[in-house]
């Protein structure tokens, strides 16, 4: 009993801390996104996977589609960084979204 309290209470605070950093980093995915021409579901997916940590299954569950089309959307944009490499997406998403909110600090 416990044990599932304390479980809850993380999931909780762990949603609470994702949306309060996809609020604030909101501007920058945004501007990520459309320097890199990425669709809007494409968009969502990164978020997906980048800010809440879903796995390719859950990411298709959530969006209702398949896992294939998770797939198409993940090489699609890997294809437009000019990379193949899912790290190095999810690399380049983070540093972007760190430099925006630093920038936007600073001004």
């Amino acid at each position: 009993m416990k044990n599932d309290a304390a479980l809850e209470q993380c999931d909780r605070e762990y949603k609470q801390l994702n949306d309060f950093l996809s609020q604030r980093t909101e501007r920058a995915m945004q501007l990520f996104s459309d320097a890199y021409h990425f669709t809007q579901r494409e968009s969502e997916i990164l978020i997906l996977i980048a800010v809440y940590g879903l796995s390719n299954r859950e990411v298709a569950e959530q969006c209702l589609i398949s896992e294939k089309t998770v797939k198409n959307h993940l090489a699609n944009m890997m294809k437009k960084i000019d990379s193949r490499s899912i790290r190095k997406l999810l690399s380049l998403f983070i540093n972007h979204v760190i430099l925006h909110t630093k920038e936007n600090r600073s001004t």
